[in-house]
């Protein structure tokens, strides 16, 4: 009786793993793989774009990686596993570009790519390998995020509930898919959840850069013991971490579209992209005054003032005061000033912020309770602008550029990768490096990658 207590209370994680054992690269469907490769590369551009930021800089001076065979992205050099884990999850908050996932709030792939392209360099694995690890977490991370029904205000997304889907993918990795270390690495790092102050980003603490560095380290850590044996208690899952991290977790959701045991359904092609370097919150606000500078020729001269609508939670972590440019990103004042003073948003906007103020000081921003029945797929905003001549304009976007509602195109993910890209590479070796990586799933190894990832 008591064995069969444990099968039912591991069905769950049994249902998850056995899905992502079953997920091979070559039986994917297309749609599926090429959101992959995009993601994945997305990945790689974000890590790569923040290799001249004066934090990324710092870590660097402090922490003092030691040699070994793991590509530090933008660093001509390999370093230990877990120092090449830490820095390039690090560096995925640091310019606010990592990707989503419109069901639930957080940012799947960005803590897998750090993880899995590390394992997969030192030990060799093929790409192909590594690309189903990929798909397989990024579908456990989706699952466990929809079951939670939504995570307290308290609680930081970056971090959370992706660091199961993340130790499940290294699991798959590290083992050869094998369902049953899938299954305790699910389990293992739900009893060892870590959680983060969600607000620290409102305040400019750039400690919020740490946040992905130890949730990756985590997975690595529980998926590493997993399969080197080590059991998990069945059932950690949905008993211990769903119904304390999550505001209205339902476990049935996270069998959703899995069906004989494989995926059914992919919430891989869900996922969306950044095309703003805020929080996701903002960029409903973000593609209205992009909209209102192309139609009423916004400058910061003949500007009276603007009045900005948005939903609760985007308000809740509002950066009124900004003081760096962590919490800019986070303040919707800088991030419209910023926009309208250059005429687009960009990372070098929140280079200077004391040119902002007059400008920020003509722009109100509100929460507007209608506006909530469209989370968390969508990200409303509503901006108002009132010209010095007395004219108005007013635009409203309920789901921003990049989301599944609005997807991003192919040339707007290919073209922000590359421009995130040339940054440290220059134009030659960011078209090199893009190109290796779309062809990732074409190929034997994933040494061609990482070579062309490590040229100055």
């Amino acid at each position: 009786m008591a064995a069969q207590k444990m099968q039912e209370q591991r069905m769950v994680s049994t249902q998850l793993a056995q899905a992502a054992s079953s997920t091979h690269w070559q039986a994917l469907p297309a749609d599926v793989r090429e959101r992959a490769l995009d993601l994945f590369l997305d990945g790689l551009a974000v890590i790569a774009g923040a290799a001249g930021h004066s934090d990324m800089k710092s870590l660097l001076r402090q922490f003092k990686p030691a040699a070994g065979p793991v590509t530090l992205i933008a660093e001509n050099r390999g370093v230990h596993i877990r120092d090449a884990v830490m820095l390039n999850a690090a560096a995925t908050t640091m310019l606010q570009r990592q990707d989503g996932y419109a069901n639930a709030k957080g940012h799947p792939a960005s803590h897998l790519v750090p993880v899995l392209l590390a394992i997969a360099e030192r030990d060799n694995q093929s790409a192909t390998a590594m690309l189903s690890a990929f798909v397989a977490g990024y579908e456990i991370c989706a699952r466990v995020g929809m079951a939670l029904g939504d995570v307290p205000p308290w609680l930081h997304d970056n971090g959370n509930w992706a660091t199961i889907g993340v130790a499940a993918s290294a699991a798959h990795l590290l083992s050869g898919g094998d369902a049953k270390r899938i299954a305790d690495a699910i389990d293992g790092v739900s009893s060892l959840a870590l959680y983060f102050d969600r607000f620290t980003t409102v305040a400019g603490a750039t400690i919020h850069h740490m946040y992905p560095a130890m949730a990756t380290l985590n997975a690595l850590s529980v998926a590493e013991a997993a399969v080197a044996g080590l059991q998990s208690m069945p059932g950690s899952l949905e008993r211990f971490y769903g119904p304390r991290l999550g505001t209205a977790f339902d476990a049935a959701r996270l069998s959703n579209g899995i069906e004989n045991g494989v995926w059914s359904a992919f919430e891989i092609l869900n996922s969306y992209f950044k095309l703003h370097p805020t929080c996701a919150h903002m960029h409903g606000v973000n593609d209205a005054v992009d909209m209102l500078i192309a139609e009423a020729g916004l400058t910061e001269g003949n500007v009276e003032s603007i009045e900005v609508e948005t939903f609760k939670a985007a308000m809740e972590i509002d950066a009124e005061h900004p003081h760096n440019d962590l919490a800019a990103r986070f303040s919707i004042r800088a991030a419209v000033a910023a926009a309208i003073r250059y005429g687009r948003l960009d990372d070098e906007g929140f280079e200077n912020l004391d040119v902002l103020s007059p400008l920020m000081a003509r722009i109100h921003a509100r929460h507007n309770p209608e506006l909530d029945q469209f989370v968390p797929a969508g990200r409303p905003g509503v901006v108002t602008v009132r010209l010095r001549d007395g004219r108005t304009f007013s635009r409203k976007v309920i789901y921003p550029r990049g989301t599944p509602q609005a997807p991003a195109s192919k040339n707007e993910r290919h073209t922000k990768a590359m421009t995130l890209l040339k940054r440290h590479y220059g134009a030659d070796s960011a078209k090199h490096v893009m190109a290796t990586a779309l062809t990732l799933g074409s190929s034997a190894s994933i040494s061609d990658l990482t070579e062309a990832l490590r040229s100055a």
